[in-house]
């Protein structure tokens, strides 16, 4: 089932993606939801594949996900409306309030570095063993006696020797706790009431036990396995109230997509400075090749889009997933759920698809696309000036892999990239005494040279060599 916007969008474009992403990143069932903040009727609303696979249901724009740290996004908002209503403050020492950090290194953590992931706690692995993958390390999670041990077991690995955006699960249970200790009331109950209801989010929950019924449109959520006559088996979600904070959320796109036009449009749940607060990023969250940087605000990140920023936060459980995000200046934005962990993110998809809607080639905003199309356009033979010295280039999905000639040694090594310019791709290498080894690629009109190690190689078959039979076509 799907409801259109005005045909000005090439949605016949847009579905063969996604439905090129369920069968590449091995996916049996997605929804898709698309607003656009600039019309009055703001839904594209579509489900894809399976919901479940035995008896085989069909997904729609109204199938339950599990949406992981989408939740972070609803988490901070919670949060941001107690900050609203003067019942908190974001400077507030979070032990003022529940009884985390009393002795952490350092001063009080606080509220505002909870939500932008800057406290200096490093990553405790906390949602791995909530999802059932630190058992062999001997930890466990029941309940918040466990959780408060678990915390405070690790709080003498705070780094304080610089400012750091370290991507914090924990941080959000305690902003959970948080909101359940100053509102009295639980924190899906307070969730519903101050973000659900107001949003007319009529299906969003943090009731796993939901997914048993299935007399609902709720998703089956998948591990991909090899051994299964289909390639999956069944999993269950986490469930508990230490993990609604930070990634409990299950939720429709046709919910998120609710939640995505209040962000773009605004309304009276959260003042306007508090929610455009929450997209400035606090922190720098991930930094890419030439520079990129993703920043983290309050529950969400925000990365550029051209000369846009797209403003996200993407989630998982490790049998299902999900993303929203939206384009700040143009006001489009996307909610995707999945009953799987995908090969691609669901992240990648919804950026390759608001590239498709706003007209964009989808190698200018997704950077993993970037790498491969230039690496892939760099394949092939090389050959040094008399022929003595030769080097087959390839692309593994990884990184370039340099198949060198016996002149030079033989063996091959694998190289990441350094410098995506256009003109002068780098990819370098480290070897085992610490020497840094570059392969610099020169594009030009009628031929692509790799200089390595002092030599300058030139290719002899490929996109522009005599061997090419597909001379001047795209690779």
């Amino acid at each position: 089932m799907a409801h259109r916007f005005e045909e000005e969008y090439p949605w016949a474009t847009v579905e063969r993606r996604i439905e090129t992403w369920i069968d590449e990143s091995g996916c049996p069932g997605a929804s898709v939801a698309v607003v656009d903040g600039t019309k009055p009727v703001s839904a594209y609303e579509a489900g894809f594949g399976v919901r479940r696979l035995e008896p085989d249901a069909p997904a729609t724009p109204e199938t339950l996900y599990g949406v992981g740290s989408v939740t972070k996004p609803i988490t901070a908002t919670a949060v941001l409306t107690l900050v609203d209503a003067g019942e908190i403050s974001l400077d507030d020492p979070v032990v003022d309030y529940v009884p985390y950090f009393e002795d952490v290194p350092g001063e009080a953590i606080t509220v505002h570095e909870l939500l932008s992931h800057t406290s200096g706690m490093p990553d405790d692995d906390m949602a791995s063993v909530l999802l059932g993958e630190g058992s062999d390390a001997g930890a466990s999670i029941d309940g918040w006696d466990d959780f408060r041990s678990y915390v405070d077991g690790a709080s003498t690995q705070r780094r304080l020797d610089r400012e750091r955006c370290l991507y914090y699960n924990s941080g959000y249970a305690i902003l959970a706790r948080l909101v359940e200790t100053v509102s009295g009331r639980s924190f899906a109950e307070f969730v519903d009431r101050a973000v659900f209801e107001p949003l007319e989010m009529d299906d969003a929950t943090f009731d796993v036990g939901v997914l048993d019924d299935r007399s609902r449109d709720v998703m089956t959520p998948y591990h991909r396995d090899d051994e299964a006559d289909d390639g999956f088996r069944s999993g269950t979600l986490p469930n508990g109230p230490v993990f609604e904070g930070p990634g409990g959320l299950l939720a429709p796109v046709t919910d998120l997509s609710a939640f995505l036009a209040a962000q773009i449009g605004g309304g009276p749940h959260l003042a306007d400075r508090l929610r455009e607060r929450a997209y400035d990023p606090v922190g720098t969250y991930r930094r890419l090749v030439g520079d990129t940087t993703y920043g983290y605000g309050y529950g969400w990140e925000s990365r550029p889009f051209g000369s846009d920023t797209l403003i996200g936060h993407g989630g998982g459980t490790g049998v299902s997933g999900g993303y929203i995000g939206f384009l700040r200046e143009r006001g489009l934005g996307i909610a995707i759920g999945c009953n799987t962990h995908p090969s691609v993110s669901p992240a990648t998809l919804a950026v390759e698809v608001l590239a498709i809607l706003t007209d964009r080639d989808p190698a200018s905003v997704v950077p993993e696309r970037a790498i491969e199309r230039s690496a892939t356009e760099l394949a092939g033979r090389y050959e040094s000036y008399g022929g003595v010295h030769t080097a087959t280039v390839e692309w593994t999905g990884a990184g370039l892999e340099v198949e060198f000639g016996a002149s030079m040694g033989g063996g091959a090594l694998e190289f990441a990239p350094t410098s995506l310019d256009p003109d002068e791709y780098e990819f370098a290498t480290v070897e085992g005494d610490g020497t840094r080894l570059a392969a610099t690629f020169f594009v030009g009109d009628e031929r692509v040279e790799l200089l390595f190690d002092q030599l300058l190689l030139e290719r002899v078959d490929g996109r522009y060599g005599e061997g090419d039979d597909s001379e001047g076509d795209e690779t």
